[in-house]
């Protein structure tokens, strides 16, 4: 679908290289200068010369004063005719059915216009306040450097386990050694022994924990040690240390924190400005 898109894309701007210039030019040259005045007419129907202007800035956006001239003016009127003749021939195709929806999208697409120029000239987001900044700070010192960091390690089972092992491994990380234990020293001689195990250890931020490790190291207390049991693997992990990171300074990131915060208050405001909308006007539900 997106290539059948590009390429109808592709080909409606094509037409803005294609037409006839003699005639074009002349009308161009010819016809007067105000808006209201018709360039020309395909099937009776009128491309007017406001019509062509409003395409040009539409085409060519703030570089339009830069780059029109005669022959640019001429290949966008071309492009019109073009594009009206096609218009004009797919509506003549058109079924009941199809001429229904089309009008539908053409109310909706006028509607959010409508819309858009409202919301432009009467929503007015409040300033994002100090107050505000300072809240967000507060609550989300991981955004900016700050959060915990905790220190851990961990004894995992490496392998698929039969119901023999995992039963003899539950027994092992649930006995009196592993607490106070070098577990390091543990883990090596029990895989001496041929058990399935392994020691890690870490030291990481909370929030670039993957589950299921996180949900074992975020609520457990530094010294404490938490078991889990998750997709055919025995985990056993102990918080060694706990640091609180200092964040970047409110003064360096508030900027940024007001960037954040701003589509919040035009969100507001777009919700006022709606609440007040509708009591302005006559809105009458139908009921059956």
């Amino acid at each position: 679908m997106q290539t059948v898109k590009w390429a109808l894309g592709c080909a409606i701007a094509g037409l803005l290289l294609s037409g006839c210039k003699e005639d074009s030019r002349e009308a161009l040259r010819d016809v007067p200068v105000e808006p209201s005045a018709t360039l020309v007419t395909v099937e009776g129907t009128p491309i007017t010369r406001a019509q062509l202007e409003q395409t040009i800035e539409r085409t060519l956006g703030d570089s339009a004063p830069l780059v029109a001239n005669e022959e640019v003016e001429r290949k966008i009127l071309e492009s019109l005719v073009s594009s009206r003749s096609m218009a004009l021939l797919a509506e003549r195709e058109l079924s009941a059915s199809e001429r229904e929806q089309l009008e539908l999208k053409t109310l909706a697409y006028r509607e959010e216009l409508l819309v858009r120029h409202y919301l432009q000239a009467h929503a007015t987001p409040e300033p994002v306040t100090t107050e505000a900044v300072a809240q967000y700070y507060e609550r989300h010192p991981e955004e900016f450097g700050g959060g915990i960091e905790k220190s851990f390690e961990i004894i995992a089972s490496s392998g698929e386990l039969d119901e023999k092992q995992r039963t003899e491994l539950i027994g092992l990380l649930s006995g009196a050694e592993v607490k106070g234990q070098d577990w390091a020293a543990l883990v090596a001689g029990w895989r001496a022994a041929g058990r399935p195990l392994e020691y890690r250890q870490n030291r990481l931020k909370i929030e670039l924990l993957d589950q299921p490790l996180r949900s074992l190291v975020e609520p457990t207390a530094v010294g404490s040690i938490a078991p889990l049991y998750a997709d055919g693997q025995l985990l056993l992990v102990r918080v060694t240390g706990e640091e609180r990171l200092p964040g970047k300074p409110l003064a360096e990131v508030s900027g940024l924190i007001r960037e954040r915060l701003a589509p919040q208050a035009l969100k507001a405001a777009v919700k006022a400005l709606s609440e007040q909308a509708i009591k302005q006007v006559n809105v009458q539900y139908s009921s059956h």
